[in-house]
C-alpha cells in the first residue's frame, strides 16, 4: 500500500513538473511574439499654476548668490566687434589663440612661437561686441584644460596643420598662418617665415590636444612644460590686460587660415 501511494505521488509530481515546463515554454514564446505598432498618440497638459517661492531657501542662498553674481558679471574688457566661431578662419578662435600666445609668453616661456585653439573646444558660437564679463569666458571655456608648451619639430607641426586643413580649418591660431589647398596646409608661415621642417618650434596648446585628444598623437612624446596654468585664466588675464591699458580687444580682419 505504501509503495502504491509513493508511486502515485511520484507520478503526480512528474505530471506537475511536465505541466510547469510546458507553461514556461508557452510563456517564453508569448514574450517573443512579434507585434507591430498600430498607432502613436500623445496629449498635452498645460501647467498654469506657478510654484510658490520658498523664502527661507532664498534667504539662505542670497549671500552666496549675490557674491557669485557680482563676480561673474564683472566686466573684464570691451570687445570692439562681434567674434564668430567659424571655419576655416574663426575670429572667435583666433581671439582665444591670441590670449594663449600672450599668456604663454608672459607666464611660461617668452620664446613661444605660436598658439592653437581646437575648434571643438570653442563652446559658444559668438561673443558680441561690447562688454565681456567673466560669465562670457566661462561659457566659451568651461573646462579646466591647462596651457601646455611643447617643443615641436617643423615636420611634426606640418603633419598637425595638414590634419587641421583636412578637417576644414576652424579653431583658432596665433603666430602661424596657412592656406588650405586639396585638404593640405600650404604656404605655412610661422611669424613671417616659411615653416622649416628641421626647426624646433615652441607651441602653446591645450593638454587635451597634446595628450592626443582629437586623434593627433604626434605631440605626446615631445618635450613639454606644464605648470597647471588654466587656459580659462589665460583668457581672463588677457582681457584684464586690455581693460587696464584702456584698450578694447580686437582681432584683425585679415584671415589667418584661407580656403
Amino acid at each position: 500500500m505504501k509503495f502504491i501511494l509513493r508511486l502515485r505521488w511520484s507520478r503526480f509530481q512528474h505530471s506537475i513538473y511536465v505541466l510547469g515546463v510546458i507553461f514556461f515554454l508557452i510563456g517564453i514564446g508569448a514574450c517573443h511574439n512579434t507585434r507591430q505598432l498600430s498607432g502613436l498618440s500623445f496629449k498635452d497638459y498645460s501647467v498654469t499654476k506657478k510654484a510658490g517661492v520658498d523664502s527661507s531657501y532664498v534667504r539662505m542662498i542670497a549671500p552666496y548668490s549675490d557674491s557669485l553674481g557680482k563676480s561673474m558679471n564683472e566686466v573684464l574688457c570691451n570687445n570692439e566687434r562681434e567674434l564668430i566661431k567659424d571655419m576655416p578662419n574663426s575670429d572667435l578662435g583666433n581671439f582665444l589663440a591670441d590670449a594663449y600666445l600672450w599668456a604663454a609668453r608672459k607666464k611660461l616661456d617668452a620664446e613661444v612661437d605660436m598658439a592653437f585653439m581646437n575648434h571643438g573646444g570653442v563652446r559658444v558660437n559668438r561673443i558680441g561686441a561690447g562688454p565681456v564679463t567673466r560669465t562670457h569666458i566661462y561659457e566659451v571655456m568651461p573646462f579646466d584644460n591647462q596651457l601646455v608648451i611643447v617643443e615641436v619639430p617643423g615636420s611634426v607641426l606640418r603633419e598637425f596643420v595638414d590634419r587641421l586643413a583636412a578637417e576644414g580649418g576652424g579653431g583658432g591660431v596665433a603666430g602661424i598662418t596657412y592656406r588650405i589647398g586639396d585638404k593640405k596646409a600650404v604656404d605655412v608661415r610661422v611669424g613671417r617665415h616659411p615653416l622649416n621642417d628641421s626647426t624646433i618650434y615652441r607651441m602653446a596648446n591645450s593638454d587635451y590636444v597634446v595628450d592626443g585628444g582629437g586623434g593627433f598623437k604626434g605631440f605626446q612624446q615631445l618635450p613639454q612644460r606644464r605648470d597647471g596654468y588654466l587656459m580659462r585664466d589665460a583668457i581672463m588675464e588677457y582681457c584684464m590686460m586690455h581693460q587696464q591699458s584702456g584698450k578694447g580687444v580686437s582681432v584683425e580682419t585679415e584671415k589667418r587660415i584661407v580656403q
